[in-house]
């Protein structure tokens, strides 16, 4: 009998786990959209220093969030999304506007796929 309740026991952690992974992937890239969103309003509003500064930030909190995710997702699109996040403080400007919503989308996408890798669709 009390195999059974080990068994039940390490079912709900793994449970347990599988949800908090679930949790943390779905957060993570929802953060990271968000500070993407709030960033690219900056430079909408021609607010280049601040676009730059939140661009830098973004990046940051996606480093390190990274640590976590290289343990829930394939490590190559993680490394991905950091080299993109890492080139977009540098389009933060006047001349570099389209470029900048190119890199964006490219985030938006690399996030996507990251939760796709995750959850299988």
């Amino acid at each position: 009998m009390k195999r059974n309740w080990y068994a039940l026991f390490l079912l709900l952690l793994l449970g347990a786990g599988l949800w908090w992974a679930s949790w943390y992937v779905r957060d993570a890239s929802a953060r990271t959209q968000l500070e993407l969103r709030q960033a690219y309003a900056c430079t909408l509003a021609e607010d280049y220093d601040a676009a730059r500064q939140a661009f830098y930030t973004a990046a940051a909190n996606t480093q390190a969030r990274s640590r976590i995710l290289l343990l829930l997702v394939r490590r190559n699109l993680v490394d991905q999304l950091n080299q993109t996040m890492a080139t977009l403080p540098s389009y933060a400007n006047r001349d570099n506007q389209a470029d900048l919503a190119v890199e964006i989308s490219r985030a938006m996408a690399q996030l996507n796929q990251m939760q796709a890798s995750f959850f299988g669709f």
